[in-house]
């Protein structure tokens, strides 16, 4: 075999450590390292005269070599790629990617690229052209890798079959998961913006898992990684293309962080990861065009100011950027549950409501025209590839308006002279709040089936959770809005089709994410009540409804709202939704009020968030599927076994009017006690 050039100092050297310990032949191509034994298996090759700055008198390679490292080429791409890993030295990281990494198949290659194009958050927060081009060179980091293979398996029955067996896409994904952790944790000394931002994708699946403590904790380590980051890689410099794709890059990461905070802290209790002041001077994102192009632009802060960055603080500003009109709608949204989690009955403010919808509307009307919320709209960004985009964005303005109204909706029934007469005879206020909420949950449903009629037909329909969310408030809304009387006659069929579209979409939608089970089983129950009620003749309906009392049609939801939320959640037994018998679960969570007596509580009762009555963390629905157990730090873990409750007896005659109220009472107290946003949330902690 001709021999093989080396350079005189790796001459001087020899074999490089590794080879010397495995006592293997050492070759170098081109003379240069890493050996040809040491890039197969992507370790750090270095000669016996370089190991004292590699680990030696206890000194952390990791600050030996940080500040070379961070002035390599490297660091100027978009993204951390194998060889921004191999600057820093793999011995302190222990990588052993050889036997942590799937070999990137084609099949695996085409499931990640699907990501990078069509999956949310990916193919708005990550640098598109990049990554293709690392995932087609093979020179993508492993930790990205895996990261974006967690997320590809929930769409792919290809890696289902092979990965996730009778667990499913979730089972399919852990298997990826677990690779993605191990890498990121073992990178901690110094992170790149590759495991910041396959954290963020963890914290997805995590959440999606409804694992709501794990996915909670990744979200802070990802926002102290980002911050960490920040210090290392802080420039001021003028904008050059290759400096404004990693500014660019790190700062959508950095929204990527905001929105999942903005999401799971959106009740008392879950403290932001991030502080105002992380996001105070971040430019939002801007244009995809721009970002894939690497042209430098500037573009104004969540506060609408000029970037500190910005040499000219009067300088032209270029046009918020598609991302970031989603970061807009985020916090808009944002706004609206802040109101929900801090006003009481007593607390309430009718103007609090009219500055938050105003604040949405006035986001709806800043939309470029192409993003404004038209009939139709969402077939041509579906057509041109941003159909997701299009939705995300008026999923969170629509779920605003629906809370907002909502809320204004359940301050009205509260109080102790409510009567259907009265509502039905009130001033145009309570009408508009209704219309509104129809209104909003026909766009959403509308946006999401439209997706699914365009949906590529080789993979899974997996949407991201927050628009299932959407569905599910647009569904439990209006069936809750039709069952209490308070939504026009003239709109029956119209509230059963978005119930039924709805409720759906939650089933399907389980099956990719155990984190919606719950709203499944709630809309399936509200579905049947309301499709015995409707079903009912007219004249049996409207005589029942006379022989109602003329106000306070839910007795106990004042008193309700006094007790703990997280002591005493109001339940209902969403275990029978699927059986046959003929009237509503009754409501729980009613005894030992001082205003009612006693009633023992049934066994097998749940909250919308699926876990048992009295307990403050959530309960998994069902068993989870075979190979997919809970971990041991998931909330559900250890009461997993007390939601499957033992039916009741069915009782004498169905009476569906009463039933529809008792449903009606329950999901009150429910809202109130933000019920809905600690399901959403994963069951609170």
């Amino acid at each position: 075999m001709a021999s093989v050039v080396r350079s005189t100092a790796l001459r001087a050297g020899g074999a490089c450590v590794r080879c010397r310990k495995g006592k293997t032949k050492c070759v170098y191509e081109n003379g240069r390292s890493p050996c040809k034994n040491c890039a197969k298996g992507m370790h750090e090759c270095y000669l016996p005269s370089e190991s004292m700055s590699h680990g030696g008198h206890g000194v952390s390679p990791a600050r030996v070599h940080q500040r070379a490292r961070e002035s390599l080429p490297s660091e100027r791409v978009v993204s951390s790629t194998s060889i921004d890993r191999q600057a820093a030295p793999q011995s302190s990281l222990s990588r052993h990617v050889a036997t942590t990494t799937e070999k990137l198949t084609p099949e695996l290659l085409q499931e990640a690229e699907r990501v990078i194009s069509k999956t949310l958050p990916a193919c708005v927060a990550f640098h598109k052209p990049s990554f293709l081009q690392q995932l087609k060179n093979a020179s993508m980091d492993p930790t990205m890798v895996n990261a974006l293979l967690t997320t590809a398996a929930r769409h792919s029955p290809a890696m289902i079959r092979r990965y996730g067996g009778h667990g499913g896409g979730s089972a399919a994904a852990e298997h990826f998961a677990g690779k993605t952790i191990s890498l990121i944790m073992q990178a901690l000394d110094q992170p790149s913006l590759a495991d910041i931002q396959a954290l963020c994708l963890l914290v997805i699946h995590e959440w999606g898992c409804r694992n709501a403590v794990r996915a909670y904790v990744y979200l802070g380590q990802a926002a102290r990684m980002a911050q960490m980051y920040r210090v290392v890689h802080t420039h001021h410099q003028q904008p050059e293309p290759d400096q404004f794709l990693q500014d660019e890059s790190f700062r959508r990461t950095l929204w990527l962080i905001y929105i999942l905070d903005c999401f799971l802290t959106s009740s008392p209790g879950r403290h932001p990861a991030l502080s105002s002041h992380d996001v105070k001077d971040v430019s939002l994102p801007c244009l995809d065009m721009n970002y894939h192009f690497g042209s430098p632009v500037y573009v104004r802060t969540l506060n609408d100011a000029s970037p500190s960055a910005m040499a000219d603080p009067n300088g032209t500003l270029a046009e918020v950027g598609e991302f970031g009109h989603i970061v807009l709608a985020t916090k808009a949204w944002r706004n609206v549950v802040e109101m929900m989690t801090t006003t009481t009955l007593e607390t309430f403010s009718e103007e609090q409501c009219v500055a938050l919808e105003q604040q949405i509307d006035l986001l709806r009307q800043s939309l470029p025209l192409h993003f404004a919320d038209k009939p139709g709209q969402i077939n041509l960004h579906i057509t041109m590839g941003s159909g997701y985009t299009y939705a995300m964005i008026h999923s969170l303005l629509n779920c605003g308006t629906i809370f907002v109204n909502r809320r204004r909706i359940l301050q009205a029934v509260t109080d102790e002279n409510f009567s259907l007469e009265a509502w039905r005879l009130s001033s145009h206020a309570h009408g508009q709040a209704v219309d509104r909420i129809f209104a909003a949950s026909h766009s959403i449903i509308t946006s999401l089936l439209a997706l699914e009629h365009g949906a590529d037909k080789d993979s899974i329909l997996c949407f991201p959770i927050f628009m299932l969310f959407s569905a599910f408030t647009a569904g439990s809304t209006v069936a809750y809005l039709t069952l209490k009387g308070l939504a026009p006659p003239d709109v029956t069929e119209s509230a059963s089709n978005i119930v039924r579209d709805s409720l759906r979409l939650c089933q399907d939608g389980s099956e990719s994410w155990p984190l919606v089970l719950p709203w499944q089983r709630h809309l399936s129950v509200m579905s049947k009540v309301l499709r015995e009620v409707n079903s009912a003749p007219r004249d049996i309906r409207e005589s029942r409804e006379d022989s109602k009392p003329g106000h306070r049609v839910s007795p106990s939801v004042k008193d309700d709202v006094a007790s703990q939320a997280d002591t005493n959640p109001d339940p209902m037994d969403y275990d029978q939704a699927t059986s046959s018998v003929s009237r509503a679960p009754l409501p729980a969570g009613m005894e030992g009020r001082d205003s009612e007596p006693a009633i023992p509580r049934r066994p097998g009762v749940t909250t919308i968030s699926g876990g048992s009555a009295g307990a403050s963390t959530p309960a998994t629905a069902s068993p989870p599927p075979q190979g997919l157990a809970p971990k041991a730090d998931s909330p559900g873990a250890a009461s997993s076994a007390s939601v499957s409750g033992i039916p009741q007896a069915p009782q004498p005659g169905p009476d569906v009017d009463m039933s529809a109220m008792e449903l009606c009472a329950a999901f009150e107290r429910q809202l109130l006690e933000l019920d809905d946003l600690a399901a959403f949330m994963g069951g609170g902690v």
